[in-house]
């Protein structure tokens, strides 16, 4: 046994403690020895140390559970892609865990792995592996909308992995947008928020028929105008998007512009400001299919610019009402006067 493996042993010998200072203390060591570039684990050391890490996961002891986590990070680095999928599986199994301080956890351990991913450019298979490995169990608990609290952490770690490594989940893109789409209309407003964010990090590598996909399910969904609150995360939607994929917006902005136009003149104040937001983003991301539409822009400003939304538009006309109603009163008084 090698000086390392030996020392290794050791540790790992001592996270089985009962005493929390002991397993604290321990998993601290091992994570300073993996961070050290000259670190090198056997394929025993390493099939030791990630069961153990994936143990300590479930610790009793707070602390010695958030050092574990983060031992993840470079233990991505120290050992074979077969062990980074198992860890990744057993991650993806404790998130949907009736615990959840364990779901919690097993969140954080995954958002950890995949920023430790090596970029796509790297041209190693690992990143696209581990991807592929995650995505179809985060688009179905996503899809199943049973837990919220596992829906917002999934919706998060796939925008993570779509913002990092988008281009390596070509094929996934389909499965990745249907899932995403009907997230759009959530009752609750948080999961619908994540789901726009992950539309952007989406739009950034899908393929222009995607694309044209998505755009024509927001134009169908902004015509319909449930509801004041649905129209502003659609507004929001197409905002974001327009921020992320930029000239691809232009072709869309004919459909797009009259709606947003449309909207401006709702009396909602947030859903207004949504609507500027998105003329913004088009007239700094598509120039020039917008210099048509800034005329009408223009004067949408110029109308909203002198507005203050603190102001009681309606009092001041009830006051005039009553000033008019006083002068008419003081009118026929002074005729009454005369006439005496």
């Amino acid at each position: 046994m090698t000086n390392v493996s030996y020392h290794i042993s050791n540790l790992l010998e001592k996270m089985t403690s009962s005493d929390k200072d002991f397993r604290f203390m321990a998993t601290n060591d091992l994570m300073v020895e993996l961070q050290k570039d000259s670190i090198k684990l056997d394929d025993d050391s390493e099939k030791k140390v990630v069961k153990m890490l994936l143990k300590l996961l479930e610790d009793k002891n707070g602390e010695v559970q958030n050092l574990a986590v983060k031992c993840l990070g470079p233990l991505v680095s120290k050992v074979k892609e077969y062990q980074v999928e198992t860890i990744v599986d057993t991650l993806c199994t404790n998130m949907l865990s009736d615990k959840e301080q364990l779901r919690d956890i097993s969140s954080i351990g995954l958002k950890t792995v995949i920023a430790e991913l090596p970029p796509a450019s790297s041209g190693l298979a690992l990143s696209a592996n581990v991807c592929k490995k995650i995505t179809g169990r985060l688009t179905s608990a996503i899809a199943k909308q049973e837990d919220v609290s596992v829906q917002l952490e999934a919706l998060d770690i796939l925008s993570d992995m779509l913002s990092r490594l988008g281009g390596t989940l070509i094929t996934f893109h389909s499965s990745i947008l249907s899932c995403l789409l009907p997230q759009l209309s959530s009752p609750r407003l948080a999961v619908r928020k994540r789901a726009i964010i992950s539309l952007g990090h989406l739009v950034m590598s899908c393929s222009s028929c995607l694309f044209s996909e998505l755009m024509d399910h927001l134009m169908v969904e902004l015509s319909k105008n449930e509801s004041t609150s649905m129209t502003r995360t659609y507004i929001q939607c197409i905002g974001a998007i327009s921020r992320q994929a930029g000239h691809r917006v232009g072709e869309h902005l004919e459909n797009i512009i009259p709606l947003v136009v449309k909207y401006c003149n709702v009396d909602d104040d947030e859903l207004r400001e949504y609507c500027f937001q998105a003329f913004e983003s088009f007239v700094r991301r598509c120039p020039k299919e917008m210099s048509v539409h800034i005329p009408a822009m223009i004067g949408l400003c110029l109308k909203y610019i002198t507005y203050d939304p603190n102001y009681n538009y309606d009092q001041d006309e009830d006051n005039e009402d009553a000033m008019e109603t006083e002068k008419g009163d003081e009118e026929e008084d002074q005729g009454q006067c005369s006439t005496m």
